[in-house]
């Protein structure tokens, strides 16, 4: 391989990384693009969705090179994206040899993960809190932290297929709903609404909301909206999720 195919390999796999641990797009684009100056390329073009990256450049003897590559769908890591977002500078300012590249992307995502009793824990302090705010009993934060626990197992069981998050939204809400409904119906939890906007503040994807928002206002707006989009349906099958439970078993709390 010589130096831009190192460089453009790098780019866009770096690139793919940031998008799949919650980028905006945006910001991943102008990474790129930076990148790529830093190493004097020149008749940068950069094309690129939530799913998929294509760069190409000229080095600058006028070698021409493309890459493109699939993302894979995104899961929030924010460590994992300081991480890289620090490598993106390094790289920038040091321009350390091309080949050493995919080394110090691969070292960049090496981070330390959390625990699985760590990561519960944290759910469950925030999501009593959130009960806790919303006005809900001690009985009603113990079925928000259980509920909350069933549906972390069972998202990440989900997720290993890569199952559409419209339908795993809509049958994970389809169970909390039900659960909650239960616990009531034996009078653990007092209030069922309570329980149910507690759980969902889980499911409702802020950070992506954000960032399609973000790619509208910076010119991004076909990506932008094509993102909202999915957001809109993904908020909507947790809607028809909890509504179908309310629906079967929302006569027995009533």
């Amino acid at each position: 391989m010589n130096d831009l195919e190192y460089i453009l390999d790098f780019v866009v796999n770096l690139g793919g990384r940031m998008l799949g641990t919650g980028a905006n797009l945006e910001r991943v684009n102008d990474t790129m693009n930076r990148i790529c100056l830093s190493y004097h390329l020149k008749s940068i073009s950069i094309f690129s969705l939530s799913k998929t990256i294509i760069v190409s450049a000229k080095s600058s003897n006028n070698i021409s090179g493309t890459r493109q590559i699939a993302v894979s769908p995104a899961v929030t890591h924010l460590e994992k994206l300081r991480c890289l977002n620090q490598l993106s500078r390094k790289v920038c300012t040091e321009t350390p040899p091309p080949h050493t590249l995919a080394m110090l992307l691969d070292e960049a995502e090496d981070v330390q993960e959390y625990s699985l009793p760590v990561i519960i824990i944290g759910y469950i302090v925030a999501l009593t809190s959130l009960c806790g705010i919303f006005g809900g009993s001690i009985g009603d934060m113990f079925c928000a932290d259980v509920i909350t626990i069933i549906l972390f197992f069972i998202t990440r069981l989900l997720n290993k297929p890569n199952i559409n998050h419209i339908i795993s939204n809509a049958l994970c809400m389809w169970i909390a709903g039900t659960l909650a409904a239960f616990f009531v119906l034996a009078d653990i939890g007092q209030h069922f609404s309570i329980i149910i906007i507690t759980n969902s503040m889980m499911m409702l994807p802020g950070i992506p909301l954000v960032n399609a928002v973000r790619n509208i206002f910076c010119s991004n707006e076909m990506n932008g909206i094509l993102e909202i989009l999915k957001i809109t349906f993904e908020t909507m099958a947790i809607v028809a999720g909890l509504c179908t439970s309310i629906y079967m078993f929302g006569g027995l709390i009533q």
